[in-house]
């Protein structure tokens, strides 16, 4: 009987036109897509398929439908057909962690960050549990975390470091320094602390009019996707944020990814989530490389940073900045904690985010509560870029019929506080599913200068597809910073 249930439910199909898909709708609705979207859109299957409490697979599905809804309704809006879409939640968990599914040539090509000693969850001196994260790793805060424990270079020798330390003050002292550091609050805690209160004020996709400006419509349709003419100067690092981007690359998007030529993303990050773009190369502590970019960015139609505001305010690249005189820009900044509150300048990564807001402690339920990331490690990154992606598309859609600029916000943090709003699945329910995902995978391969990439092949099925064929991923610095088209 228990086998069957499990079957009817992975084969089970849901509507948004039959009012099934309750959580879709209302970011349908937060996005104002409801007003745009003509179709219907299935969901195959549902939670729990991996043995977690949380909705992940129904989360990952409905953001990435939220983008094609996007889509979808801007190509109707350039004379295209109404669209019905389905996605299927076994290809949608895939997309929550689609850095544990390429390969170059045949050999995969993972991040890695899970098997970094910098990169964990350790216990404190008072009982309490302190994420600390140093990304691929990225050698300043590497070093900056072995300077700052004067240890050694290994989970142990970390582990009795922090040891010695208590929880809040531990915090405190690393985030002073620069340092990503975070408590493993409960969700009850987080939602009680200033930084999570403010994250309860804002919506999962924060769209605001920051000026006013006469409408921009759509092109025509010209076969090579609905945002042909949309020009977006993607100043992003890590995942979140140059995914985002890629996505609007797949949909035909002008994308041009500007970087340091001393301060680079690795190998398997650029892989990853820079195909569709071109790569160039900008100094900006150089003045005349500081006009470039600010011009590139005067002409463009979107611009996206990842950058904390410190670096933003100081190459005068923050929207009150880039929005004079310009004629309709559509401004996304993405971070760990949020746009207001103590902490909105605070970095942090994926996994950081995971362990502030409760989201751990939750996952952690059956290992003695001790806190435990998601089961495929990944939540935050890979679902703030697809609903940061939805954003800048539904805001480019109100910059079509109503006209102005418009600052589209996400952050980590508030992505795991949306999934968490989904509700807790039963342990009961949950304890005996996958502890991994092994579920059969979709791949495609794509020719590149790096040789043959493998990589996952799109989860949403459109009716009548508004993507497009991308240009392929390329080396960091191989394009001019210009507009090519």
């Amino acid at each position: 009987m228990q086998k069957s249930m499990k079957n009817q439910a992975v084969n089970s199909r849901r509507s948004l036109a039959h009012g099934e898909l309750k959580e879709l709708q209302a970011l349908s609705q937060l996005l104002g897509l409801d007003k745009y979207f003509e179709g219907d859109v299935t969901v195959i299957g549902s939670d729990p398929i991996l043995r977690s409490p949380h909705h992940l697979s129904e989360a990952t599905a409905y953001a990435l439908t939220a983008e094609a809804m996007a889509a979808a309704s801007i190509a109707k809006q350039q004379g295209g057909k109404s669209n019905s879409l389905n996605v299927n939640v076994i290809d949608a968990i895939h997309f929550l962690h689609s850095s544990h599914f390429l390969w170059q040539s045949g050999y995969a090509m993972t991040v890695g960050a899970e098997y970094i000693p910098t990169n964990g969850i350790f216990q404190c001196r008072d009982g309490k549990y302190i994420m600390i994260e140093s990304g691929p790793p990225y050698i300043k805060l590497e070093r900056g975390y072995l300077n700052f424990f004067d240890c050694g270079n290994n989970r142990d020798s970390i582990s009795r470091s922090i040891a010695k330390h208590d929880g809040e003050e531990l915090q405190e002292a690393l985030s002073k320094a620069g340092l990503p550091a975070c408590l493993a609050y409960t969700k009850e805690e987080w939602r009680a602390h200033p930084q999570g209160q403010e994250l309860l004020k804002v919506p999962v996709v924060e769209i605001e009019k920051i000026a006013e400006g006469q409408p921009i419509p759509f092109s025509k349709n010209s076969g090579n996707g609905p945002l042909n003419d949309i020009k977006v100067l993607d100043f992003t690092h890590v995942l979140a944020g140059p995914r985002s981007a890629r996505t609007l690359a797949n949909y035909g998007a002008q994308v041009l990814h500007i970087s340091s030529p001393y301060h680079g993303d690795t190998l398997p990050q650029n892989l990853l989530v820079n195909p569709g773009k071109h790569l160039a190369y900008l100094d900006l502590n150089q003045p005349e490389n500081m006009v470039q970019m600010r011009t590139l960015a005067a002409g463009a139609d979107v611009f996206t940073t990842s950058y904390r505001p410190a670096v933003n305010r100081k190459f005068e690249l923050m929207p009150e900045n880039l929005v004079k005189d310009h004629r309709g820009l559509i401004y996304l900044t993405i971070n760990a904690y949020g746009h207001s509150g103590p902490w909105q300048d605070r970095p942090g990564f994926d996994q950081n985010a995971q362990v502030a807001t409760g989201f751990a402690r939750a996952e952690g339920a059956l290992k003695m509560g001790v806190p435990q990331f998601s089961p495929v490690f990944y939540l935050n990154d890979f679902l703030t870029a697809y609903l940061a992606a939805s954003g800048v598309m539904s805001a480019l859609l109100r910059r079509a019929t109503e006209g102005g600029s418009y600052h589209v916000k996400v952050s980590l943090a508030r992505s795991a506080m949306w999934v968490q709003d989904f509700g807790s699945i039963a342990q009961s329910d949950y304890e005996n599913e996958r502890e991994k995902d092994d579920y059969p995978s979709k791949l495609v391969d794509v020719q590149s200068p790096y040789g043959t990439i493998t990589e996952l092949a799109p989860a949403v099925q459109f009716e009548h597809s508004p993507q497009v064929d991308i240009l392929p991923v390329r080396p960091f610095g191989a394009d001019k910073p210009i507009w090519w088209r």
